[in-house]
């Protein structure tokens, strides 16, 4: 054992947001001139277990970057509704069509306003919801879709600009000439991955597709070529993500995750905060306190709470960490499910948050998020050593990382630290993390579904290789 620890220097890429009128100041320096650019502006609407989300962002079409323009965050326990409800998230908040409607309504409505654009200035709008406690199977996950697409209605969305184009006509005129819907058309493949065909293995399938979309994206801005073969993860309050393998054109997806993540520290301090719901996000700074801190009680601690939960790959059942998953659809389409519980089917939630309370009254509440982010460094270590030993991973595979539970506190630094022990070299280079992935892939999967391409600057593919859009054309001849 060394004696001194190195310390790693995680490639994480943080939110900017920056205004619609400075976009433009910024791009004509950038390019040395003062013509307009047409810039594809994209609104995420995500409806979490703990939060809801409208995140707008804005590509640049010639160089394929993505920039945040705003973000609107409210509370999804804010839609609570007894009445008419029909599921429910994670720490039962019952919610209903109309109150996930109005919701997303607020929600779109106030990031708009705050990105210093309208509702009618969004050339496309994607949907996307963690929320999949209640259900028993994973068809049942449409109807949050369907209450998501009523909100965005409510704010003043056509459905026409939440569906992929049919023709170059449906495209905004100012917008065209960047599509090459003459030559192609949108197929269901996504920066290159193509998805399991004509069903879905886990509830949050879209969640996977949209985060590993946005990982590769974000890598742009991190100098990393973050192409397939890849692994991505969403730590939110549900896990998601998936595990490519680097076939041209297209990738396939041989790996998916599913079941418990932010849940896990969720209930680390349900027993501390007030809340009737309770979040991490309420667990504030003031609340979390000072002083020193011991590495073996953190460790202790850590190793207390994973021992109440299940990492491994799914065999069977039809739900993983109170979520919905067809095992049989993974085993026909040559995919292996790997998932995260707590006891059975977040039994052993309740016993997570005794041992929050018994941390913050015997250690000290400042041990707290400690503790949290060793166990979220060790849940990432264990999903991609059982993605290691399945054989999921070749020597080049990149892994990618977002959401609250995965990039927050002290995570990639620790995360970086038990990968690199993993697989004995060092993984600074291999790992990225990312804010708002999902977001960013919200805004690729427009792109794809558009066909807006940038051949110079592709984000399908393999690494190292050039652009796919000749073997696609080819791809998409011989199948008509």
């Amino acid at each position: 054992m060394p004696l001194f620890r190195r310390r790693y220097h995680p490639r994480i890429l943080h939110t900017k947001r920056i205004s619609y009128s400075d976009l433009f100041f910024i791009l004509r320096l950038s390019r040395g001139d003062l013509t307009l650019r047409p810039i594809f502006i994209v609104a995420s609407v995500e409806l979490g277990n703990s939060t809801t989300k409208s995140i707008i962002s804005a590509t640049d079409l010639k160089s394929g970057k993505t920039y945040i323009l705003d973000k609107a965050v409210r509370m999804t326990r804010e839609a609570l509704s007894r009445e008419g409800a029909f599921c429910h998230t994670i720490t039962m908040v019952e919610l209903s069509v109309d109150s996930i409607a109005e919701l997303v309504k607020k929600t779109l409505q106030d990031c708009a306003a705050a990105a210093g654009i309208t509702v009618p200035d969004l050339h496309f709008v994607v949907r996307s919801s963690g929320v999949t406690a209640g259900f028993s199977t994973v068809e049942e996950m449409q109807g949050v879709i369907q209450a998501l697409a009523k909100g965005c209605m409510l704010a003043g969305v056509p459905p026409r600009k939440m569906i992929s184009p049919m023709t170059i006509d449906d495209i905004p005129a100012e917008l065209r000439k960047y599509s090459r819907m003459d030559r192609t058309y949108f197929d269901g493949a996504v920066t290159g991955n193509e998805a399991p065909a004509g069903e879905s293995l886990v509830a949050n399938e879209m969640e996977g597709e949209l985060v590993t979309a946005g990982l590769k994206e974000a890598a742009k801005w991190l100098d990393v070529d973050y192409r397939n073969p890849v692994l991505s993860l969403d730590f939110g309050t549900t896990l998601a993500g998936r595990i490519t393998n680097d076939q041209l054109p297209y990738s396939k997806v041989i790996g998916s995750f599913c079941g418990l993540a932010g849940a896990i520290p969720d209930a680390l301090v349900s027993k501390i905060v007030s809340e009737k719901y309770p979040s991490v996000l309420d667990f504030t700074s003031r609340e979390r306190g000072r002083g020193r801190v011991k590495k073996e009680v953190v460790k202790a601690y850590a190793e207390e709470v994973l021992s109440h939960l299940r990492i491994e790959k799914v065999k069977s059942g039809t739900r993983f960490g109170g979520s919905p998953v067809n095992v049989a659809a993974a085993r026909r389409n040559g995919v292996t499910l790997i998932g995260v519980d707590a006891g059975d089917n977040m039994s052993d939630l309740p016993k997570i948050g005794q041992i929050g309370e018994e941390i913050a009254k015997d250690a000290g509440i400042h041990y707290v998020h400690h503790v949290i982010d060793e166990v979220s460094a060790s849940i990432t270590e264990r999903l991609v050593g059982i993605a290691k030993d399945e054989g999921l991973l070749l020597p080049n595979t990149k892994i990618g990382i977002t959401g609250r539970a995965g990039i927050t506190g002290r995570k990639p630094e620790l995360v970086l630290h038990k990968l690199s022990d993993l697989f004995e070299r060092n993984m600074e280079k291999e790992v990225i993390f990312a804010d708002d992935a999902l977001a960013r892939g919200a805004a690729v999967l427009g792109r794809c579904m558009h066909q807006f391409g940038t051949p110079s600057n592709p984000i399908g593919g393999i690494q190292g290789g050039g652009c796919i859009l000749g073997e696609r054309v080819k791809k998409q001849k011989r199948n008509i």
